[in-house]
């Protein structure tokens, strides 16, 4: 009887090997092991951001000094395009339905910007309190100068197959999804050469399609998203970044 059960389970076994992939190598179009993926996107980034600077003590006021305070507030409005913004994805593939990976993307934009400046005032006698007031001597208001921007982000996050029928026309198809953190300066085109940038934490969203091109290699397109909440030093009215991206993807694994 042990010989029997012997001989069935080494028959068994000879029957799985025979079916599956061996060890260390992924089954033809299927995500396991490594995973990567690079893609190139034509894109477009806005946002608005703000600087706000408060200074307080002794300021001049009709021929002499007073207690007080001045509020500038400086508004960024920003609109450019981009070919190619590059983004590189590594991490590993489980069970030919997600993909854990790094990310990583970078993109030089070329846009306008449009740019406003406002100084507030609230100078008193020492030891009382006064309403703020805008100084209209002290109010900037430019339109649409040229203004080229630097843009990056990185995290972690993941991509989703969940297609698994290798003969459905939706096979390939994906859904992905980050968090990370973004940074960018930007350059205004002025006869004094300006600059802002900002950061804060950002969630990326991609909808696309892949088509196996080789045992491991597939290309596809993804529709992206990406908006981050910006921190430094902001008003709640100006603190957003936003990206929309049609991007080519190859990836392996």
């Amino acid at each position: 009887m042990r010989k029997i059960i012997a001989i069935l389970v080494l028959c068994v076994a000879g029957i799985a090997s025979a079916e599956s992939p061996s060890v260390g190598k992924p089954a033809t179009h299927e995500h396991r092991g490594f995973y990567s993926n690079m893609s190139f996107a034509f894109a477009h980034n806005w946002y608005k951001n703000s600087r706000e600077d408060l200074s307080r003590g002794y300021f001049e006021n009709g021929g002499g000094y007073v207690d007080g305070k001045r509020r500038v507030v400086d508004y960024y409005d920003y609109s450019g395009y981009t070919f190619p913004m590059s983004e590189f994805k590594f991490g590993v593939g489980i069970a030919n339905l997600a993909a854990i990976h790094f990310v990583f993307n970078i993109g030089f934009f070329s846009g306008s910007m449009d740019y406003k400046y406002e100084m507030y005032k609230s100078l008193c006698t020492l030891g009382e309190k006064c309403p703020e007031t805008l100084d209209e001597s002290r109010t900037i208001d430019e339109k649409s100068r040229d203004a080229y921007s630097f843009r990056t982000f990185f995290g972690l996050g993941s991509t989703f197959y969940p297609i698994q029928d290798k003969t459905s026309p939706l096979n390939g198809l994906f859904i992905g999804g980050s968090v990370g953190y973004t940074l960018f300066v930007t350059m205004i085109n002025a006869c004094n050469e300006e600059t802002t940038g900002n950061g804060g934490v950002s969630f990326q969203l991609e909808l696309g399609k892949e088509w196996w091109i080789s045992d491991h290699v597939s290309i596809g397109f993804g529709f992206g998203f990406a908006h981050t909440g910006l921190i430094w030093q902001t008003l709640d009215s100006h603190s957003s970044d936003n990206v929309l991206s049609l991007s080519f993807r190859l990836t392996r694994g």
